[in-house]
């Protein structure tokens, strides 16, 4: 029974563990979809960006136009720093990811063994309670009066039937 308790702290340790690296995992992934929006967002902006550049140029409003080309220029920088992040956040998330299928692999083993503990434990008690009914069964059985007499009535046939030298069929 003195095991029993310290492998359910472990287990305890062990779930609370494997939410937190789910926490991390689910927080990582969090970020790589906003930086993914981000990226898009930016696509989105250089689509729209290309857009106002071709009207402006077909209107001839050149100040437009040239604001909107270093709009156009600066939009690789940012899409290239989002996807090194992109790529960097991708890492972390395999990272996280692993940590946290191992620490589910460690709760799922100490779940395990607590399981199989209070099993035998359970059959142990079991058998113990068993084992109290059948010494309380025999030892009543054997201080009842009817037990008392029903034995004294099997001896005197028992000596009866020796004595008058008739064979006896016996009962295993």
């Amino acid at each position: 029974m003195s095991v029993r308790k310290p492998m359910k702290r472990l287990l305890a340790l062990r779930v609370m563990e494997e939410q937190r690296e789910q926490t991390e995992l689910r927080m990582q992934r969090q970020l790589r979809q906003v930086c993914l929006e981000a990226l898009e967002a930016s696509e989105a902006r250089k689509v729209a960006a290309l857009r106002v550049l071709h009207t402006a140029l077909d209107t001839g409003d050149r100040a437009e136009a040239i604001s909107v080309e270093m709009a156009l220029a600066c939009g690789p920088l940012e899409r290239h720093a989002l996807q090194r992040r992109l790529a960097q956040l991708d890492s972390m998330i395999e990272k996280a990811s692993a940590a946290w299928q191992s620490s589910r692999v460690r709760r799922l083993q100490i779940e395990t063994i607590v399981d199989a503990q209070e099993a035998r434990s359970c059959r142990e008690a079991q058998s113990r309670e068993q084992k109290t009914i059948d010494g309380w069964f025999l030892t009543s059985r054997a201080e009842s009066p009817a037990a008392r007499s029903y034995e004294n009535f099997q001896r005197e046939v028992s000596g009866a039937a020796q004595s008058d030298g008739a064979a006896r069929a016996t009962t295993l």
